[in-house]
């Protein structure tokens, strides 16, 4: 989420033409507290929505199937088909507060906020003992970036319900936004020590105890990963800890465990040849690394690029030639890539 980056070159003898001539150290990933983290093919999303059809069928007249299939509906982007859901649960409850907190999860993945805000008001208005109304509150002002709202709605859901780990997690997310890492910190612990499978937390821990270049994050970073074992995520993060760490065998294996999550991650592909380019100084290993992550990308200029850099390096100026025009193809009048085309030229006595 919140990053930072810096390279260590690890070789003298390529360390200037490195420095000059790398496109980018390595990708980052975008990293979302609201991660959807299995894989989801059509198959699976038929086969989840199927179930969810025969419980609204199996019980019309209750509310808690509609609400199931209305969440369903709103997390695949299916606006009209929650709220229809929703408005079928109202006809046969208008006072179940769980319907509103539900219409407000559909309009937060539909972006519309204050409508979101909007519903959880009423929620907490029919239940208003119910802290994790308030809490829901807090991440809707967080989102608006209302920080003031955020931290009232907190204290009021905490006074209800002092254990509630999300809220503390949320305060976490609300000081890391504000620049207080260790407040942060100190939050997203105290969500762990309230619910020890706080995924979010613990991933968040990994993060600022990684960009601190602490060995905690290793731990949190690998607890989180064991609680969602099909998402990539937090192993993203912790190879690239191992690898800005002098790390890199560690970083390779790490990068080796996504890439059997899923073989068609472009960036894993694309950081294993970063890897084995600039730490390993292993260029054919490079090449192949990158040569997977251009199949998976036609357009993926960096690769081009740091597959023309290899080439180089390794003495097959042709092949070089060919990888820097193929970026030129992409950006055009890159100047990192001319260069290296004037290096070519200059060492061939053009």
């Amino acid at each position: 989420m919140y990053f930072s980056y810096k390279q260590n070159f690890v070789s003298l003898i390529i360390l200037v033409l490195l420095t000059a001539v790398i496109t980018s150290s390595c990708h980052r990933q975008e990293h979302s507290n609201n991660e959807n983290t299995a894989t989801v093919t059509s198959d699976s999303v038929s086969d989840e929505l199927t179930l969810l059809n025969a419980r609204v069928a199996q019980a019309p007249g209750m509310v808690a199937p509609y609400l199931e299939r209305a969440g369903y509906f709103a997390r695949n982007n299916m606006p009209n088909e929650a709220l229809q859901d929703l408005n079928s649960a109202l006809t046969i409850n208008e006072k179940d507060p769980e319907i509103y907190s539900t219409l407000s999860d559909a309009y937060m993945y539909d972006g519309k906020m204050q409508r979101s805000l909007d519903a959880i008001k009423k929620a907490r208005e029919l239940s208003p003992d119910v802290g994790a109304y308030d809490v829901k509150m807090a991440r809707i002002y967080l989102t608006m970036s209302d920080y003031k709202q955020t931290f009232n709605a907190l204290r009021d859901g905490l006074r209800k319900d002092p254990n509630n780990a999300e809220a503390f997690f949320i305060s976490g997310l609300a000081n890391e936004e504000m620049g207080d890492t260790l407040k942060a910190i100190d939050n997203y612990q105290m969500a762990v020590a309230k619910k020890q499978d706080h995924y979010e937390a613990l991933k968040q821990l990994g993060i600022l105890f990684s960009l601190q270049r602490n060995r905690l994050a290793i731990d949190y970073l690998r607890n989180a990963a064991s609680l969602r074992p099909d998402s990539p995520d937090p192993l993203y993060i912790l190879a690239m800890h191992y690898q800005e760490n002098g790390d890199p065998d560690k970083a390779l294996g790490t990068y080796g465990e996504i890439l059997l999550i899923n073989p068609s991650n472009k960036l894993a592909h694309y950081n294993k040849g970063y890897v084995f380019l600039v730490y390993k100084t292993d260029y054919l290993q490079a090449i192949e690394s990158f040569s997977k992550a251009i199949e998976l990308d036609s357009d993926y200029a960096d690769a081009y690029y740091n597959r023309a850099l290899s080439y180089e390096l390794l003495g097959d100026k042709k092949a070089a030639r060919t990888e820097y025009e193929k970026v030129l193809r992409l950006k055009v009048n890159d100047e990192k890539t001319i260069s290296g085309l004037n290096r070519l030229d200059a060492s061939e006595g053009k």
